[in-house]
């Protein structure tokens, strides 16, 4: 299975650095824009099956990647981390290595659970692994969602820490599975 991950285009909450988790938030004009540059390379590869989160910044993303092309499915494990109480939380101001320690399981001011966050997660990419073993997937979620995908098929480091990794908006990850 070869497996594409797009982080969802630049929006309102983005451009005001808050965290937004499962907030909803429209693509920026800017967002819309790139996304239509980045449809330009989404349009060469051979897909089989798109699968966004329910967000409206990842379907309003899915729709301008691939247009008529496919059917958008979607699917709520690919909906971003609850960030509890700081969701509206400048980024700043918010423990994001604490936060994203694998071992500390980080479960204060509301926070989904790590270890919660990431089973459903992995129990999502264990489904699709299954259930289109021999397509080529595009997944159009958000940036803790890829996060997790990426040190799920590529080893959590040693010290924990999986605040390493910065996905920026419509960067593209690649897997094969």
């Amino acid at each position: 299975m070869k497996l594409y991950v797009v982080r969802h285009g630049q929006t309102e909450k983005n451009l005001l650095n808050v965290v937004h988790g499962q907030t909803e938030s429209d693509l920026t004009k800017e967002g819309i824009k790139r996304t239509h540059e980045l449809k330009k390379e989404i349009d060469k590869l051979k897909l089989d099956v798109v699968i966004a989160s329910p967000l409206i910044r990842t379907k309003q993303t899915a729709e301008i990647l691939i247009g008529n092309r496919l059917p958008i499915n979607t699917d709520d494990r690919l909906i971003e981390r609850n960030w509890g109480l700081c969701e509206g939380a400048d980024l700043d101001k918010v423990d994001r290595v604490k936060c994203w320690n694998y071992y500390l399981n980080y479960k204060e001011n509301a926070i989904e659970p790590l270890s919660d966050f990431m089973r459903r997660i992995v129990d999502f990419i264990n489904d699709i692994k299954v259930k289109y073993k021999d397509k080529n997937v595009l997944v159009v979620t958000h940036s803790a969602v890829s996060r997790v995908i990426y040190y799920y098929l590529n080893g959590i480091p040693k010290d924990g820490d999986l605040s390493k990794i910065d996905i920026p908006n419509l960067h593209i990850l690649e897997y094969d599975i």
